[in-house]
């Protein structure tokens, strides 16, 4: 069955499928996604899937057992949001079977929402599992579907070959699949090869919370905070921030570093642990503070106070925190680690190489000896100019509606690519 071809005169039918989004249990899993499709409202009708996991009513598994509390489903300001459950294993024991188990998780769901909510298209966030079970209820139900990937292709690809098979397939069948920075279009080119159906479309940030106050705005930040937003774990590169601060404490003694973030996961928790010993037995726990996880307003917050915003990680595939300090009026510290290229530049703050401790202590240093140099406006304008949501949500959709043109003209016999 071939989907309406009245698209131009009504709302676009958007059938959203992410894994990440978030639930009663985890406020701000995928928020991106969240944002996108709550800007999208007016010229979408959306509704979303967002399968969470399964666990039985078993003693002995806490992370997994409190996803019970979750609602199956829930009206978001007038959104529809479905929680239906995914069978996992521990760890990534049942990986390479998890497209099969969200399918059929779903399948009665998404049956049942066909009937009331006839979809133009299927836009899935990550290319699996949920690209390839988008890929598959395209071709049942006969609409397009748009592949948004938010993690980088490689090493993860590398590892897990049948995963792989089945994310490229998906790619191949997609009609637009879009990476969140240049560097992600990389690394999935390198297993698909270059498309013109492989696009760009960054992550957004919203100027209504990351923002700074009219009455201030220039000052009010502390000249000697230096902040870290994010998940507390290595890949993130806190062991070298932490190392970075070591450094600059004979330099800088008034400076201080504050991390705010955290993890539902006991690995992370653990990680955030070894952190505070790391920062112990460097001499500089008094220089250290971890917050946890806040929500977006606290961490505006923290942004607006703080000095410069450091983001050292090891891998990112954008760096949606640079974004949003920069919307608050504060400069940026970013590795050359992949996404934070489409970012940062020598007027908002600077990049420096990964695992580069001298580096970076040199490049936080820069930062707070120029502070008054940074024009905080000028910093938000580039950042709401080049990331804000309404622009994201206008790029989105101008491709919801081409991919439809493409897939109504094409016919029932389009080629496959």
């Amino acid at each position: 069955m071939r989907g309406n071809t009245d698209t131009a005169s009504r709302p676009l039918r958007v059938l959203v499928l992410s894994r990440s989004y978030p639930n009663d249990l985890l406020l701000s899993l995928g928020i991106w996604v969240q944002r996108l499709v709550h800007h999208s409202l007016g010229m979408c009708d959306v509704r979303v899937v967002s399968p969470v996991p399964y666990c039985p009513p078993v003693p002995g598994f806490p992370d997994y057992t409190r996803f019970r509390s979750i609602a199956l489903r829930r009206n978001e300001d007038g959104v529809e949001v479905y929680h239906p459950r995914l069978i996992v294993g521990p760890g990534y024991s049942l990986y390479n079977l998890e497209a099969i188990t969200y399918y059929l998780g779903i399948r009665r769901l998404v049956a049942r929402l066909r009937e009331e909510f006839p979809f133009d298209i299927i836009h899935a966030h990550f290319g699996y599992p949920d690209g390839v079970v988008g890929a598959w209820l395209g071709k049942r139900y006969g609409v397009p579907i748009i592949i948004t990937e938010h993690a980088l292709w490689r090493p993860w690809m590398d590892q897990y070959p049948l995963v792989r098979r089945l994310a490229v397939a998906a790619a191949r069948q997609a009609a637009f699949h879009i990476a969140v920075s240049q560097h992600g279009k990389e690394t999935i080119a390198h297993f698909t090869g270059q498309s013109e159906r492989l696009r760009v479309i960054p992550n957004g940030v919203d100027g209504a919370v990351f923002s700074r106050p009219t009455n201030d705005p220039g000052g009010g930040f502390n000249p000697h905070q230096v902040l870290y937003v994010g998940l507390i774990k290595r890949i993130k590169g806190i062991d070298l921030l932490l190392r970075a601060m070591k450094k600059l404490a004979s330099e800088r003694p008034a400076t201080r570093l504050v991390l705010v973030g955290g993890s539902f996961y006991r690995e992370t928790r653990l990680q955030e642990e070894q952190f505070g010993q790391l920062a112990a037995d460097l001499g500089i726990a008094d220089r250290v503070t971890f917050v946890g996880r806040q929500p977006p307003g606290v961490v505006a917050q923290y942004m607006r106070e703080s000095a410069v915003m450091v983001l050292p990680s090891r891998r990112e595939s954008f760096g949606a925190v640079l974004v949003e300090a920069l919307a608050c009026g504060t400069p940026v510290v970013a590795t050359r680690c992949g996404g934070p290229e489409d970012i940062v530049n020598e007027k908002v703050g600077a990049l420096v190489p990964r695992e580069d401790v001298d580096s970076l202590a040199g490049a936080i240093k820069r930062i707070l000896d120029r502070r008054r140099e940074y024009d905080p406006l000028a910093l938000r304008a580039y950042a709401l100019e080049k990331f804000s949501w309404e622009r994201v949500a206008q790029q989105t959709i101008h491709l919801y509606r081409e991919a439809i043109e493409r897939f109504q003209t094409a016919g029932p016999t389009r080629a496959r690519h």
